[in-house]
């Protein structure tokens, strides 16, 4: 009788059992360990964010020249005050040399590597890594476009002058859509990185490429600061 009723208990109570419940999907979860997961990933978080924001800023000032020359080999129509003051007209672009395609190419290979080098995480962060490496690799494709535009343009390949200039014009044009697309690429990578670093209570940081330097509003790098 006594087993009985020992039996019984142990059937009619099994609440009492020190071990921890086990979650609806039959998995046992340990507070403890998922805390330490949670503090893991946010650090990974915040050592991403300052990677990236720290990078963005650096190849934002580092591509800069490379915008300009850009600039003045694919004008955009938005001739700016120094563009003026210089001489320069609107639409007329400056075909750049061998030296300085080589000189952009360096700095651009340069970023490219440097974001293909930082590290993946979360879908927030991925969106500024993924959109500065997509941006950086666009502005590689300009300078190809625009080194095979000055070949068209230079060297007789073709079998008129007037085909020749033709096709240099139209890789121009080609060359000047991807320079546009890189720096949309970027903007969007910047907006995301400003949201991260508000969201993170660091303020602001702007670091917007723009078509060439004399776009200030839209091409200053802002340290983060507090207050915002």
């Amino acid at each position: 009788m006594a087993a009985a009723a020992a039996l019984v208990l142990v059937v009619a109570q099994p609440w009492e059992s020190t071990a921890p419940a086990p979650s609806p999907g039959g998995i046992e979860v340990d507070p403890a360990r998922v805390a330490e997961l949670e503090a893991a990933e946010a650090e990974r978080d915040a050592e991403n964010l300052t990677a990236a924001g720290d990078l963005a800023v650096s190849a934002q000032e580092r591509l800069l020249p490379v915008m300009d020359g850009l600039h003045e080999a694919l004008p955009t129509g938005d001739a700016s005050a120094a563009d003026a003051s210089a001489g320069g007209s609107e639409g007329e672009g400056k075909p750049p040399t061998a030296a300085e395609l080589a000189e952009w190419r360096d700095v651009v290979e340069e970023v490219v590597a440097e974001m293909e080098a930082l590290p993946s995480g979360s879908s927030e962060h991925n969106i500024v890594r993924n959109g500065l490496l997509l941006s950086t690799r666009l502005l590689g494709d300009t300078l190809d476009v625009l080194e095979l535009a000055g070949d068209e343009d230079g060297s007789g390949r073709s079998s008129s002058s007037s085909g020749s200039s033709g096709e240099a014009e139209g890789l121009s044009a080609v060359a000047g859509d991807l320079r546009t697309r890189a720096v949309d690429a970027w903007a969007v990578a910047a907006v995301q990185l400003d949201l991260q670093y508000i969201a993170a209570e660091r303020g602001h940081l702007h670091a917007f490429l723009p078509l060439h330097s004399g776009m200030s509003g839209e091409g200053e790098a802002e340290p983060p600061h507090a207050g915002h």
